[in-house]
């Protein structure tokens, strides 16, 4: 049976403990170098002796763990390299004091990021989560050799390595302030939409290492010109010489040849050269008295475009219409092409910082409803949540899983993503292979540990001595 852990990480003791909760993470930080001044030997080999096993093995008893130390530690000495007179770095021979633990599963487990404390491996070991050479093992004290590969199912995995999954209470709380600060924005946006967007385009950068803002910049703006393509497609689409014929009458109608200006189709026809030429055809059309004068839908100028040559009464007529959709049909290819180039200088950069205005951006922001409390307590299936950021309820997007949901790394998980040479492990599957026992090397150690070689030295004299 393991120690009873009480009061673990107490940031009053200050023990660093084999754990990546955040409050161990502070007792790391606050730890100091340990120092000797003005103590006995005994003292000081006691003292690092309580430091280390604080780390190292503390769910064991002394008693135990004193049966399983080895006074012989492993090590590689480069003698090759000694004799021929090269400089060769010093082997910490004393950091290998603990090396025995590394072999038991509970400590690879752990080792291996599979599990966030060296007591969760053995709970995950106990319930029957891990695999050593495809065979269910649960003893944690399991000696690991080499080449022994060993597994974990995905779901514990997930939930060690996961954010601590809110209750149903703690995630309702969150996102009825989430609700709130996103209708404040919506309000504030639509009041003053140049002012929120320029500020949007000039937020500073988050503090979140693990956003990506490269790739959702590029993603902004792939959309962004996504979005300008498809409009553009439409645009094309909807434009046929009938629809421009019907704009053109529409422009011009009640008004006198004499006063009409290109500039008058400008409104329809952004191009010069295309106004102009509007603007020709509807004074060819109004000189002849065409039939289509004063019919503004695109049904009727359908109608009159579609009639043959030898539909019309005269031939004269036949000849205006056979002008008019002559020049109609430029018109067509140019403002085609004029909404091509429109679109394609009008596209942003992809993974540009700043996007252009657009004054209907906060039209199309919505307002969130508020969340009843009581009736999402009854049954969370009633909760819902659609912000911009989060689909469901904050934490809680799959209820049936244990950990938070969408996955989320738990808190400063990179200050203990250390990973050892002596296993070699793949977190797409939840394997890895225990290579050898680790040793000594010069100038370098393969066992993992907060204290220094002095702290290590002092603690192997005390178990040279006492643990024999």
């Amino acid at each position: 049976m393991p120690r009873r852990a009480h009061n673990l990480l107490s940031a009053t003791r200050g023990r660093v403990r084999a754990s990546m909760n955040k409050g161990n993470l502070f007792n790391l930080f606050k730890k100091g170098p340990t120092k000797y001044n003005q103590q006995t030997l005994y003292q000081q080999k006691w003292k690092a002796k309580q430091e280390t096993r604080a780390y190292h093995g503390e769910h064991l008893g002394e008693k135990r763990w004193k049966a399983v130390f080895k006074p012989n530690l492993n090590s590689v000495a480069q003698l090759d390299a000694s004799l021929q007179g090269k400089k060769v770095n010093f082997t910490p021979n004393a950091m290998q004091t603990y090396a025995t633990l590394e072999k038991r599963l509970e400590v690879a487990l752990f080792r291996a990021m599979f599990a966030s404390s060296v007591r969760q491996a053995r709970e995950f070991i106990k319930g029957g989560h891990v695999k050593v050479n495809g065979v269910v093992m649960k003893h944690s004290s399991f000696p690991l050799s080499s080449g022994d590969i060993f597994s974990i199912n995905p779901e514990k995995a997930l939930l060690a390595m996961g954010r601590v999954k809110p209750s149903l209470e703690q995630a309702v709380k969150v996102d009825k302030k989430q609700i709130g600060a996103w209708n404040n924005y919506v309000k504030t946006a639509k009041q003053h939409p140049k002012e929120v967007w320029e500020l949007k385009q000039n937020k500073p950068p988050t503090l979140n290492t693990l956003n990506d803002q490269a790739a959702s910049k590029t993603v902004s703006a792939k959309s962004y010109n996504e979005g300008l393509e498809k409009a553009m497609l439409e645009e094309q689409r909807k434009t046929t010489r009938e629809s421009i014929l019907s704009k053109i009458l529409t422009v011009a109608a009640n008004k006198p040849v004499e006063e009409l200006q290109p500039e008058a189709f400008k409104s329809i026809l952004p191009n010069k050269d295309d106004a102009s030429k509007a603007l020709n055809a509807y004074k060819i059309l109004k000189e002849a008295e065409a039939s289509v004068i004063g019919k503004t839908s695109v049904e009727d100028c359908k109608k009159y475009i579609s009639t043959k040559s030898t539909e019309f009464k005269s031939k004269d007529e036949a000849r205006i219409a056979s002008q008019a959709k002559k020049i109609l049909s430029e018109v067509l290819s140019s403002h085609l092409e004029f909404l091509r180039v429109n679109c394609e200088n009008s596209k942003i950069p992809e993974g540009s910082i700043s996007m252009p205005y657009s004054p209907d951006f906060a039209k199309k922001l919505k307002t969130h409803a508020k969340l009843d409390k009581d009736a999402i307590l009854e049954d969370e299936s009633t909760a819902k949540v659609n912000l911009p950021w989060q689909k469901g309820l904050f934490g809680r997007q799959d209820p049936s899983k244990p950990y938070f949901s969408p996955w989320t790394p738990r808190q400063f998980l990179g200050a203990f993503a250390v990973l050892p040479h002596h296993l070699e492990i793949s977190f797409e599957t939840c394997h890895a292979v225990y290579l050898a026992d680790p040793v000594a090397r010069p100038g370098h150690s393969e066992v993992i540990s907060p204290y220094g070689l002095p702290t290590h030295e002092r603690a192997f004299l005390y178990y040279a001595r006492k643990g024999m």
